[in-house]
């Protein structure tokens, strides 16, 4: 069985709302996003995880660069 991580990243946001908005200037502000999920795939570029693993199956796959992970904690041994 693949470790079981917590995955820490950033991701896009949206900072107005509507077709329209001012034209001013907005802070930073990070919008992480906390996923646990058994981990496939461990390179320099990135992860790729699932939320469902069976030695024949698995769930939808989930790909987060590198760039985006702020965190990656194991919560299994590996």
């Amino acid at each position: 069985m693949p470790p079981i991580v917590l995955v820490i990243w950033e991701d896009a946001k949206v900072l107005t709302e509507g077709a329209w908005a001012v034209n001013e200037k907005y802070d930073y502000a990070p919008h992480l996003v906390s996923q646990v999920g058994f981990l496939l795939l461990d390179v320099p570029e990135g992860v790729h995880i699932t939320e469902v693993w069976h030695p024949e199956l698995i769930g939808p796959v989930e790909q987060i660069p590198r760039g985006m992970i702020r965190e990656l904690l194991f919560l299994t041994q590996t």
